[in-house]
């Protein structure tokens, strides 16, 4: 069976392990495949808030299925931790963050930027697929932004984007 490679935002998701997350998501937790499918779309751009992602999909599973009885849910719950203290312990140069000094200030940055350079400044030149892409990234970004800073703290600037 011949798969389509998903497009990210702006480029083409070469790498296989940066798809593997999101590619193998057991039919159980099959609600955090999509904040996977963003957090690969984005780590060139910001590998710091893909990271941030990724946490939030793992915090997601976990809620969902905190004993990992469903099928195949330890297995991979282990393997996205696993990834995560890695890219933690052993890459945390490739994921400082860019934009802020913290991780709250980080992913309101970023969803600021990325709303106005993908939704507000090219919404017109897309095709209506791509814009849905692009809406649901920025939908995962929002419950990040959510989960991330405690909500009386979110900048009015992200919350009426």
């Amino acid at each position: 069976m011949n798969r389509k490679r998903k497009k990210s935002v702006r480029l083409q998701i070469e790498d296989s392990s940066l798809m593997m997350d999101s590619e193998l998501v057991p039919s159980s937790l099959a609600e955090i495949a999509p904040i996977l499918r963003a957090a690969n779309c984005i780590q060139e751009e910001n590998p710091r808030v893909a990271y941030l992602c990724r946490f939030h999909a793992f915090e997601k599973a976990h809620s969902m299925d905190p004993t990992s009885g469903r099928r195949g849910a330890r297995q991979f719950k282990t393997k996205l931790l696993h990834r995560l203290e890695k890219v933690h312990l052993k890459e945390e140069e490739e994921t400082i963050r860019q934009l802020a000094r913290n991780d709250p200030r980080e992913i309101q940055l970023y969803y600021q930027i990325f709303c106005e350079n993908y939704i507000n400044k090219v919404a017109h030149t897309k095709k209506l697929d791509e814009m849905a892409k692009i809406w649901q990234i920025a939908t995962i970004l929002y419950d990040v932004v959510k989960t991330v800073v405690p909500s009386a703290k979110i900048d009015d600037k992200v919350r009426f984007v």
